[in-house]
């Protein structure tokens, strides 16, 4: 993996792990013990997918992002002032990470078309695919 590759992928990392740390924030600011569960597991699942590229990085002789970039502090306060405005919290989470899964999936799908590992990026796909369906049903379930 080449430098601008490093660069690519050690900017997925950085957003990885910043999604991660709100999927954390959320599980800890939710009502609903269920949706805690599943806001912990999506951040498990983050966890996993942010070692894994970590690893990729590494195993090409670079550096890995190991934190998460520098607008992550503003997301979470945006995200907090959100919820404390909001009626309903438990729903305002599910809507911003059902878009900030969306946002996610759609840099992955970006990443597969340029990889020279595909079947990595494509694992990782269709991982947050999963996440992104999770919080989608969550979101339609909550608009009822």
């Amino acid at each position: 993996m080449e430098s601008t590759s490093n660069r690519v992928v050690n900017g997925l990392i950085k957003r990885v792990i910043a999604d991660r740390d709100l999927y954390k924030q959320a599980a800890r600011g939710v009502r609903e013990p269920g949706l805690k569960v599943i806001l912990e597991e999506s951040a498990d699942a983050l966890t996993a997918i942010a070692r894994d590229l970590q690893a990729q990085v590494s195993s090409k002789g670079g550096r890995p992002a190991t934190a998460a970039g520098a607008m992550s502090g503003v997301r979470r306060t945006m995200i907090e002032a959100s919820v404390k405005l909001s009626s309903d919290p438990d729903v305002t989470y599910i809507r911003t990470l059902e878009q900030m899964e969306r946002r996610l999936l759609d840099a992955f799908v970006r990443l597969e078309a340029t990889s020279g590992d595909r079947a990595m990026v494509g694992r990782h796909i269709a991982r947050l695919r999963l996440l992104h369906l999770d919080m989608t049903s969550l979101g339609s379930a909550a608009g009822r």
